[in-house]
């Protein structure tokens, strides 16, 4: 049984464009926890933190801290310099004290903590130019037509900045090695389709003006903003589940600390719900190596 946590300093504001204070922030992870711990659950987590809220010094937090309350469960793996105690959050609870140290981005591994050497996940980041949404919903549509030509079940989100995450929980068969392999082959046969919309060049200059797809968010190490997680933004967005029939209709803009409480019905929610417990499914064979 895990116990209550103590808001300590429930007054300070973290977003103060919102007027956002930590005991509002508490209260928001509070309202989609049923939705967002399943998407955390037993993942090695990594936070931004920004204690003094997004207007003072963030930082990103691997290792877990030696103050941590006993109760909090974490998972070691080990690293290049030292091995790496990251927190993993099952329960409203942990989600609570990680809030109360003012951590407002969530972003778990794609695997879980019983196996941390295969994925379980795979996630496909859209990245437009700037102010472009509507070539991010363009791309992610094709996207979706590709992974339903290959008989993928899939989810899409906001990513709560200006693209989008196209996501596909998977059976833990490959490494993450080959997982990226699988991603760089699915970006491919995007790109193959629309070669004068998509590109899969990393540096801005080398795009020409073209939305990116990132493959690397499948590799040893990556992580990927959790589904419900705000981002350390001034305009407090959140990474907000969506259902592909809405997505030209979608601002990203308008999920936030603030409004999200209110959406948690709707269809891309519910979707995602659905999702967490249907059977992962194989990779296709197309895309292995």
């Amino acid at each position: 049984m895990t116990p209550d946590v103590k808001i300590t300093n429930p007054d300070k504001v973290l977003w103060p464009e919102l007027d956002i204070t930590k005991r509002r922030y508490v209260e928001y992870l509070a309202a989609v926890s049923q939705r967002m711990l399943p998407w955390l659950r037993d993942r090695p987590l990594s936070l931004v933190r920004a204690p003094d809220g997004v207007t003072g010094e963030r930082y990103y937090q691997k290792d877990t801290p030696k103050y941590a309350p006993s109760w909090i469960k974490t998972v070691t793996i080990p690293a290049v310099r030292r091995d790496v105690a990251y927190t993993v959050c099952n329960d409203p609870s942990t989600l609570a004290w990680l809030g109360n140290q003012a951590a407002l981005e969530f972003h778990p591994a794609p695997v879980r903590r019983d196996n941390v050497d295969k994925p379980d996940v795979l996630t496909i980041d859209i990245d437009p130019p700037d102010d472009a949404f509507d070539a991010a919903v363009e791309v992610a549509l094709l996207v979706l037509e590709v992974t339903d030509d290959l008989g993928m079940r899939t989810l899409v989100k906001t990513t709560g900045g200006k693209g989008l995450h196209i996501v596909a929980p998977i059976q833990r068969r490959v490494t993450a090695d080959e997982l990226r392999f699988v991603a760089g082959r699915l970006t491919e046969i995007v790109q193959e389709r629309r070669p004068d919309l998509v590109t899969s060049e990393f540096r801005k200059a080398d795009r020409g003006g073209k939305v990116m797809l990132d493959p690397s968010r499948n590799s040893t190490g990556a992580t990927v903003v959790a589904p419900y997680s705000p981002r350390a933004r001034d305009e407090a967005t959140v990474s907000f589940p969506v259902v592909p029939e809405e997505l030209s209709k979608t601002d990203p803009s308008a999920f936030t600390v603030s409004t999200v409480p209110d959406l948690l019905d709707r269809g891309g929610p519910m979707a995602w719900s659905e999702a967490e417990r249907e059977p992962p499914q194989r990779i296709p064979r197309a895309l292995l190596p």
